[in-house]
């Protein structure tokens, strides 16, 4: 009998550490989190939310935003021709590849941004709206407005520079007001896939078609950042909003996320368990420059490990969008109409880009 009441004393100790040894953490393996009820505001999960950590590609949401603003109070229109400067063309880290001299559609840059995540369409908008330090300026202007106090913006689209960070908390209050404002932008990043110049580009947010409801918003990655996202799904009438920042590998990212999300809307949050079994990332690096030959089809890596660009014919190129698109045909020569989703135009080359500094691309 003192054996048997023994080993039951054993049991009781060790007997739930062993059968839910991720159950102590109780977090995300990610460096931040913070998950929200979008109609209430309520905080469904934060975890180190006020932590500094750079934004990455996740700045593009807020140089779309100054965009929308800016269409919203009549300085300009979606159907707007800009002409593409060598600067732009020359950036570098994801690109939706621009080229030098050509005119495209400020909707066709609001689709760069949005799907193939690009450096070049974001530096193209800011030379548009009074040259990269004004609209800077702006950027911060409206952080400032909407309580961002852990936000500095540097650059407009999050390729790396010192003292550019935000936080989770920070990014959420963007995200909110962003959607709140402008609920026609989902119809840009829920877009899954866009062509322009002979490249196809899928949406860097994989969780597009993969965890039920997302259609938005944004991924971002740099070296000093680590994996970055603002996810937004609705199911039913309720939608959540999840920045996760600091995931180690693009894959936990996107698992951590789509877990935090599908528990936020079963309410099954505090009984979460967190898998943090993942290794080290290794550090990404840059495709300097886009080659001039014909690629035929085949797929390359250009400066992107989030996604892949397929580089094909003028004849194989093709742009698809989901249920929030809206299709219209779009020619080089003339604008796209103001709030229609137009294809970007392609062509039958490709063109160079240089280094992203710093070894890191933003995405």
């Amino acid at each position: 009998m003192r054996r048997v009441l023994i080993l039951l004393v054993l049991l009781c100790l060790i007997g739930p550490k062993t059968a839910f040894p991720a159950k102590q953490s109780g977090k995300l393996a990610v460096k931040s989190a913070l998950v929200t009820e979008y109609s209430s505001g309520k905080t469904l999960y934060s975890q180190d939310a006020d932590r500094r950590i750079p934004p990455a590609s996740l700045t593009k949401v807020m140089t779309m935003y100054l965009v929308f603003d800016l269409v919203a109070s009549g300085k300009a229109s979606f159907s707007d021709r800009i002409k593409i400067s060598r600067r732009a063309d020359a950036t570098g880290g994801s690109t939706m590849n621009l080229h030098a001299g050509e005119v495209v559609t400020l909707d066709e840059l609001m689709r760069g941004m949005a799907v193939a995540s690009g450096n070049d369409a974001c530096i193209a908008v800011a030379e548009h709206f009074g040259g990269i330090p004004h609209f800077v300026e702006m950027m911060n202007s409206k952080a400032r407005s909407l309580g961002m106090t852990g936000t500095t913006f540097k650059n407009p689209n999050g390729l790396p520079a010192p003292g550019q960070l935000t936080t989770a908390r920070d990014l959420t209050k963007l995200a909110v007001s962003y959607l709140h404002h402008y609920p026609q932008a989902l119809r840009y990043h829920s877009t899954t896939e866009i062509s322009h110049n002979g490249a196809v580009h899928g949406n860097t947010n994989r969780l597009l078609g993969t965890c039920d409801g997302v259609d938005g918003i944004k991924t971002g990655y740099i070296d000093a950042s680590g994996y970055n996202i603002i996810a937004t799904a609705k199911r039913g009438d309720a939608r959540v909003i999840a920045v996760v920042l600091g995931g180690r590998t693009k894959q936990l990212r996107n698992r951590e996320a789509t877990r935090i999300l599908d528990a936020s809307f079963s309410g099954a949050v505090d009984s979460m368990v967190a898998s943090c079994d993942v290794p080290e990332p290794t550090p990404t690096k840059i495709v300097s420059k886009r080659s001039r030959s014909k690629h035929h089809g085949k797929v390359v890596r250009i400066a992107d490990s989030e996604r892949r660009s397929s580089v094909s014919s003028r004849r194989g190129a093709s742009a698809r969008f989901d249920a929030h698109a809206v299709s219209a045909k779009s020619k080089h020569t003339k604008s796209a109409k103001a709030n229609k989703a137009g294809a970007p135009h392609t062509t039958s080359h490709s063109q160079s880009k240089k280094h992203a500094k710093n070894g890191a691309a933003s995405r």
